[in-house]
């Protein structure tokens, strides 16, 4: 066996274990993209559920095509963007504690 690894010393793993190697490609680094979708689930109310599916119904009428959930939801996020914060905290608490 010694008599087979003799040469070892210059073998790529020798150098690389000396710090005599060079290296023979760069390493390129990604990054994911802030545009990718992330998929994320959401608990809904079977109350929540009959108002999106109601709100689906009525918009895809007015738009004269189909209109998604996840259309809707984006559509509400950006309101929400533009819409004052007292207000969308009210609604929040509407939403979370309806009236009897």
């Amino acid at each position: 066996m010694a008599g087979k690894l003799g040469d070892a010393g210059q073998s790529r793993l020798a150098q690389i274990g000396s710090g005599t190697a060079q290296p023979t490609e760069s390493l390129k680094v990604t990054t994911r993209k802030a545009n990718t979708p992330k998929p994320k689930a959401f608990r809904f109310s079977p109350q929540d559920i009959e108002r999106l599916r109601a709100l689906s119904e009525r918009l895809g009428e007015a738009a004269g095509r189909r209109v998604t959930d996840v259309d809707i939801l984006r559509g509400l996020l950006l309101l929400g963007e533009k819409a004052d914060s007292k207000k969308l905290l009210s609604a929040i608490k509407d939403a979370l504690f309806p009236d009897p």
